[in-house]
């Protein structure tokens, strides 16, 4: 895939005017190198030792946006012809050195940004893409470069010479010169992260003595032929230096430095040519051991950058983190951590402040920790505070030796709250079921009052019979037996109020819907004849049980019932008959349903989901509460409730609960606390 250009990804567009500032650096860049490659051109040899221009053309390219690559190359001609034409070069060699130049810049600058997506020399990989980009360019493009100079006649040397020394000065002045375009025309800092005095002393000293031994080997009576050739290395301790100390900026800058005072010391002496071997295999280890330092270095910052944000968030993070082996000693933890359960000498494992349930589950995690889940325990700390936390283990190696990764998050305000919300939900839903019993109370007291009157009344016929002579026995047994029904239906009813009324925890049992839809009708049986309301039932037969909590199933119902009745209190004022219907089937869905339809006026199609939301009313006096637990109560049996009306024509709750399975348990007491505990629908 090819590599992106190292410049076209940028924060904001480039201005209009950015490629022709681009296009003036470059053509006087240009200009200048031709005007110094020019003057390292020596008779009889047509082509310069050291050849800038297309170095400098190539390093512009390279940091330049692909699509202004053009306006680079037509901004460098009028630079070429100029500085060409001023030496006497014949026209025809000027345009062909031209397009030899270009095509060499221009091959180059597509291997680097090909082969290295950050070519700034700071990786190993950008140093290698350079080096290969730098070596290929000028061998290929000299073969065509050296065809022309023979093509056009220009010079008395032969067609090897000319490709041999035009390859090694574009080699060498890539290698000097490119890297100082890349490594200075990046934002990147690179080199020691010190600051201060000793740095910049440190670079003038090596700059200096860098300068002074180039000067005093190669421009002074030590450069004789007779002097000895392991002078001629002195400068490497000083580059090497550069290159690990201060990375590929300075150690291209120096490598530069070395370059110009050799070419513009030697050049002129044939014995000495062989001087460009010499500096290109000089420079390209340096550059590739610059772009290695520099690379260990930004790894280096990396790793620290990376330790400092585990020991951030191991040390300052909010949950408790411990690395323990095996056995459960403790081999590193977070200070919140010690705060549970101590430090030094006074700190113990962690499976000595766990009950034995929790003890359990953490032995089975530990078992297999690469399920990385979750578990909820119960811990002492070492001030003897309970906690409830949640505990998460992985597997690790630390230090060559097994252990675990042990996190715990304390829960217990959460788990506090969550129950007290419970409790909450539980006092508000005993509190609507007393609340919606109060409109009952004349047609409650009514139905208690019919078997209390007869009570008395057969007591006071039976005393009558009683003080007769003889007294009638058989008619007094009559009596008592009347009373004793008449106290058997005051009883149930009674009983029916206390379980309805009762403040309890929740229990789970078979329930029978039709046996609670006609236990609910006595309550509504007295309000419903005093609303002049008709009361019809359908019941299917053998419907089987639900699992659920008689008394919070029956307050639901009861609920939709006197939302109904109210609902339809209004049209029987308007001389309508009004009628409620009450009917339980199995559904199609394989559950129980209990529909609840009236003759109200019905509910406006955009108030139909909102008669769920807790608070919201139709009512003037409602608190909007009814609703909202009518469907926590389904939903917490596993169930749904659900309506549908048409303005005007009443409305219909469908109450949908799952059957009762053969192999389903009775659900625990706090079912409705946590539905998750409700079983799901038998099949």
């Amino acid at each position: 895939m090819p590599a992106a250009d190292p410049v076209a990804v940028q924060a904001s567009p480039a201005p209009w005017w950015e490629p022709l500032r681009i296009a003036v650096l470059t053509a006087v860049a240009y200009y200048a190198g031709a005007r110094l490659g020019l003057a390292l051109t020596f008779a009889p040899m047509p082509v310069s030792v050291l050849w800038p221009p297309n170095a400098l053309l190539l390093g512009a390219l390279v940091l330049t946006r692909r699509r202004w690559w053009w306006v680079l190359v037509a901004a460098a001609l009028p630079a070429h012809l100029l500085s060409e034409l001023q030496e006497g070069v014949p026209l025809a060699m000027v345009l062909c050195w031209f397009i030899s130049n270009s095509l060499e810049a221009l091959l180059g600058a597509t291997l680097v940004c090909k082969l290295s997506q950050t070519p700034h020399l700071r990786s190993l990989r950008s140093g290698l893409a350079f080096c290969g980009a730098a070596v290929m360019a000028p061998f290929l493009v000299s073969f065509l470069d050296a065809a022309l100079v023979r093509l056009v006649g220009w010079g008395t040397s032969d067609y090897a010479s000319v490709w041999y020394t035009r390859f090694s000065s574009n080699l060498l002045a890539a290698l000097t010169f490119v890297p100082l375009i890349l490594t200075w025309g990046s934002s990147e800092p690179d080199g020691p992260r010190d600051s201060g005095r000793a740095p910049l002393l440190e670079i003038c000293i090596l700059l200096t003595g860098l300068l002074a031994v180039c000067v005093v080997i190669f421009d002074s009576a030590l450069a004789q032929p007779a002097a000895p050739p392991t002078l001629r290395y002195l400068p490497l301790p000083f580059l090497v230096w550069a290159a690990v100390r201060f990375g590929p900026a300075l150690a291209s800058s120096a490598y530069a430095l070395v370059v110009l005072v050799v070419v513009m010391s030697v050049a002129a002496q044939p014995e000495q040519l062989p001087i460009q071997p010499y500096l290109i295999c000089m420079g390209v280890p340096l550059l590739l051991l610059a772009a290695v330092m520099e690379e260990r270095r930004a790894m280096e910052r990396r790793l620290q950058a990376s330790e400092q944000l585990f020991s951030v968030a191991f040390r300052e993070g909010p949950d408790a983190v411990a690395i323990s082996r095996r056995d459960g000693a403790i081999v590193s933890a977070n200070p919140r951590w010690l705060q549970f359960f101590g430090d030094g000498a006074s700190s113990s494992p962690l499976m000595d402040h766990l009950d034995d349930a929790s003890r359990s589950r953490v032995r089975a995690l530990a078992g297999d920790p690469r399920q990385r889940r979750e578990i909820e325990v119960e811990l002492i700390d070492r001030h003897g505070g309970a906690h409830v936390a949640q505990l998460s283990m992985v597997a690790v190696e630390f230090g060559g030796e097994s252990c675990f990764i042990t996190i715990l998050r304390d829960v217990t305000r959460q788990r506090q709250a969550e129950k007290d919300a419970s409790e909450q939900q539980r006092q508000l839903t005993h509190l609507t079921r007393v609340a919606s019993l109060s409109h009952f109370s004349s047609t409650i007291a009514h139905e208690l009052n019919q078997p209390l009157t007869a009570i008395l009344s057969n007591a006071q016929a039976a005393l009558r019979l009683l003080t007769r002579e003889p007294p009638n026995v058989g008619e007094v047994k009559t009596i008592l037996s009347d009373i004793a029904d008449a106290d058997k239906r005051a009883g149930l009813l009674i009983h029916r109020l206390r379980r309805m009324m009762k403040d309890g925890d929740t229990e789970f049992v078979p329930v029978n819907m039709n046996t609670l839809v006609s236990e609910m009708l006595h309550f509504v049986r007295g309000e419903c004849l005093v609303q002049n309301i008709e009361v019809k039932t359908i019941h299917a037969p053998d419907l089987p049980d639900v699992l659920g909590d008689p008394v919070q199933l029956q307050q639901l119902l009861l609920n939709l019932v006197l939302n109904a009745c109210e609902a339809m209190r209004a049209n029987s004022l308007t001389g309508h008959n009004p009628t409620l219907r009450i009917s339980t089937a199995v559904a199609p869905e394989g559950g129980i349903q209990v529909v609840v339809t009236d003759t109200g006026p019905g509910i406006a199609a955009d108030r139909l989901e909102r008669v769920f939301e807790p608070f919201f009313t139709t009512k003037e006096s409602g608190l909007g509460m009814g609703l909202a637990i009518c469907r926590r109560i389904a939903r917490a049996h596993g169930g749904t409730l659900t309506v549908w009306s048409q303005a005007g024509e009443g409305a219909s709750f469908r109450l949908l609960l799952p059957r009762l399975a053969q192999d389903v348990p009775a659900a625990p007491a706090d079912a409705l606390a946590r539905p998750h505990a409700v079983p799901k629908p038998g099949r």
